[in-house]
């Protein structure tokens, strides 16, 4: 009896390859993967917990930060009837955030950051429908928001945020403003504003007061004199500290505020300090290494790498102050660079 069986195949309409060297669908999530690993010691987390003797506790810890990022070595088709097959490209990536001194992990992450794209097959003669997707397609589905990044937190979390990526070539430095998309964070008159609000829009201002009082405090256990409270209400100066000689910035702005993704937490979380939102901002940037001459013979390279990004992840703590639900900050920033 002829045992040879004819195996299910994707056709290679993709030109597939186990490399993601040439895979366009990567798009500006390429220049994630210039290093393999990415670290950085400069930011800053600060949490809120419930605590039954004071209601809640605020929490900021210098952080120690890598990030790892491998490439999906092609590109992978989401496929319709008569509309075409979209192509995603994807990076996987896996990152660990411990308090800068001690070590003590702080928390764990791993995802993947997506791009979207219409393909590249104008027509499509295998009868697969793998021709490119249709403009009205196109523009109704992936153009709004082509940009995804989806990842798996420990504490019982899946986050699900998309939104779009923007490159500036030759940025004045020393201000992140430009790059951040700051309309996807809370702000006020113009400028970064965490702050604990009530879920039914009563006055915050004892509460707030409260707020800025645990963040001195905190700020004092640590030793902390070169940022205040108001640098851990407006974290604006974290990052500008660090944004200097900039060549070019690639901007990956996400949310789940946009209607196209989402949080899932476990009961528990959803019971009592249940994450509502996930919003952050990654910017790659390319910087001038200072007292290097391009194509000189230095040792030193002209230039590097580095990632700076400010994510916020906002708390729902049901009777969280006075009897009242309170949405509480939740953020961490850092600088990181490619090695």
């Amino acid at each position: 009896m002829n045992e040879n069986h004819q195996l299910g195949a994707t056709p290679n309409a993709f030109n597939r390859r186990a490399t993601a060297q040439g895979n366009f669908a990567l798009g500006p999530l390429q220049q994630l993967v210039i290093g393999d690993q990415w670290v950085g010691d400069s930011g800053f987390n600060l949490m809120v917990v419930p605590n039954p003797e004071q209601q809640f506790l605020v929490m900021i810890s210098p952080l120690f930060e890598t990030h790892q990022f491998a490439a999906v070595p092609a590109p992978v088709p989401n496929r319709s009837a008569k509309n075409g097959t979209a192509q995603n490209g994807a990076i996987k990536y896996s990152q660990t955030v411990a308090e800068k001194v001690s070590k003590n992990i702080l928390h764990e992450e791993t995802g993947m950051w997506l791009n979207q794209t219409a393909g590249v097959l104008p027509t499509d003669c295998s009868g697969y429908g793998l021709q490119m997707v249709d403009a009205t397609t196109t523009d109704c589905f992936i153009t709004p928001n082509p940009i995804m990044r989806s990842g798996t937190i420990p504490h019982g979390n899946t986050i699900h945020a998309t939104g779009t990526s923007t490159t500036f070539d030759k940025p004045a430095s020393g201000d992140v403003r430009p790059f951040l998309q700051l309309n996807n964070f809370p702000t006020a008159d113009g400028e970064l504003a965490f702050l604990p609000t009530f879920v039914d829009g009563s006055d915050p201002g004892d509460m707030q007061h409260d707020f800025r009082q645990q963040i001195a405090a905190s700020l004092k256990l640590l030793g902390e004199t070169e940022f205040t409270v108001d640098d851990f209400i407006n974290p604006i100066r974290l990052l500008n500290k660090h944004a200097n000689n900039l060549n070019s910035v690639t901007s990956l702005a996400v949310s789940t505020q946009t209607g196209r993704g989402g949080v899932i937490n476990v009961p528990y979380e959803r019971a009592f300090a249940g994450p509502q939102d996930f919003i952050c901002t990654f910017m790659i940037e390319e910087v001038a290494t200072p007292g290097t001459v391009a194509a000189s013979a230095q040792d030193e390279a002209a230039c590097f790498f580095q990632i700076q990004y400010l994510q916020s992840i906002p708390l729902l703590f049901p009777k969280g102050y006075k009897g009242k639900d309170v949405l509480f900050p939740h953020w961490n920033v850092n600088t990181l660079i490619a090695i």
